[in-house]
């Protein structure tokens, strides 16, 4: 990994020389491996580094911004003056500011894996190879491995500002993911699934490789149904992408230009009594744990859903001072090319107290959904969606036949209102997490309407 002291203590004089009210150093340094294989055979191999700077400043209120990924100490000059300019170009703006040093110390998280870089680079190419094998031997009818990856990330980053603030940290992330093809007769059908852990050991290749091959088969020979109203059964992945969906409407940002669905609601319960959600930037072996978030704030576990009752929303540094509160911890950058915004963290419901196979045998007749297409498509602000769906229906406790060919509409938050039973097995895709979830009613639009 790149060395950077030397830079951010050119750049941190540079700034200081400058007459500026407020300054911030963001250093951030990466180093990647991605291996994809095809029928046992290495297909990709992509071994890169990537190092960079983002700086922010202010000067009378106005704001400026600048980035660099040249690791050099001839581009500090220009980058300063390029902030600077941006700054006296820029209109004020009276909200802005960065965070002061802690006033304790961050967490300490286990998410740094010491023997990453020891471990062979072919037991990570048969790594990817195993996730590729445990798929072809589940089902006869796995023809296809469209792909089969394995990615490892190794980073470090370094937050400094005018006050005094400097935090860093390291972490690693190791993940697998497949998408593989399942054929009977004329009939062919996907199935995909992704797993991730901060530790090469924890990550379980075998079962990501089941799960794909199991989601493809089971919809072989899928058929809509009729239109109706039905009970219906969300799996974890499922209910993790309605999460990401609902997750925009907890964004301070969103509440502060009128585009969530969940203005002036808090203290009003909202979702079922079954329904708890929590954003944790500390959560163990979280995707987006960390610390600090990307401007210094610690991060921290926010409750936003208590039995249903809306408790707060997400706040950067930006968004707390136009609210006159304290930051969550949730400003995140998209790498070093953008001044950080809100963003969720670890954005979960909370597990439940009922096995996956409890709330399945619980309905007579209804729907499990295994894909959502277009969820993106839900309206932020009313939480209208209408969208297509495949699944597998159930009669009296058990799945009978896959479906595909339908729709299912409605609202997020009556989606919400209507869940009545939240399962054990909490699961995370990414940063959105959530347990199996069993809806009391939802609307399919299906054939012959």
């Amino acid at each position: 990994m790149t060395d950077t002291a030397s830079i951010v203590d050119l750049i941190v004089a540079g700034l200081s020389g400058k007459g500026l009210d407020a300054w911030e150093v963001f250093s951030s340094s990466s180093k990647g491996l991605t291996v994809e294989i095809k029928d046992g055979a290495l297909d990709v191999f992509v071994a890169a580094e990537n190092a960079g700077f983002g700086l922010r400043v202010l000067k009378d209120q106005r704001p400026g911004f600048a980035f660099c990924t040249e690791l050099s100490p001839q581009i500090v000059p220009d980058l300063i003056e390029r902030v600077v300019q941006g700054a006296w170009s820029s209109d004020p703006d009276p909200f802005l500011g960065f965070p002061m040093p802690p006033t304790k110390a961050p967490m300490r998280l286990e998410q740094f894996d010491h023997l990453l870089e020891t471990i062979p680079v072919k037991d990570k190419i048969d790594r990817a190879r195993s996730l590729e094998a445990a798929a072809r031997s589940s089902d006869a009818r796995i023809k296809k491995v469209r792909k089969a990856a394995y990615v490892e990330t190794a980073g470090s980053v370094t937050i400094l500002n005018h006050t005094g603030l400097k935090l860093s940290y390291t972490r690693t992330l190791v993940s697998g993911s497949i998408l593989v093809v399942a054929e009977e007769g004329e009939d062919a059908e996907i199935g995909w699934d992704y797993g991730f852990s901060p530790f090469f050991d924890r990550l379980d290749m075998d079962s990501i490789g089941a799960n794909a091959a199991n989601r493809a088969v089971r919809m072989l020979g899928g058929r809509p149904v009729g239109s109706r109203q039905a009970p219906a059964i969300l799996p974890t992945w499922v209910a993790s992408d309605v999460m990401k969906v609902l997750s925009a409407s907890f964004m301070a940002d969103n509440l502060q230009k009128g585009k969530s669905m969940l203005a002036g609601r808090i203290g009003e319960c909202v979702f079922s009594p079954h329904v708890n959600v929590v954003d944790d930037g500390l959560y163990p072996g979280g995707i987006a744990s960390s610390p600090f978030d990307d401007e210094g704030s610690l991060c921290e576990r926010s409750v936003l859903v208590s039995q249903g009752v809306v408790q707060g929303f997400l706040y950067d540094q930006y968004t707390a001072n136009k609210a006159g509160l304290h930051s969550t911890g949730n400003a995140g950058r998209h790498g070093i090319k953008t001044p950080p915004t809100v963003e969720a963290t670890n954005f979960y419901i909370q597990r439940g107290s009922l096995d996956p196979d409890e709330l399945l045998s619980s309905v007579e007749e209804g729907l499990m959904v295994t894909d959502i297409m277009g969820l993106h498509t839900a309206d932020p602000i009313s939480g209208d969606y209408s969208v297509g769906a495949t699944g597998l229906w159930i009669k009296r406790g058990q799945t009978e036949f896959p479906v595909k060919g339908i729709a299912i509409s409605g609202n997020l938050i009556d989606l919400f209102k209507n869940i009545d039973g939240v399962s054990t097995d909490l699961e995370f895709y990414g940063p959105f997490g959530s347990p199996t979830l069993r809806v009391s009613n939802l609307n399919i639009a299906g054939a012959g309407g």
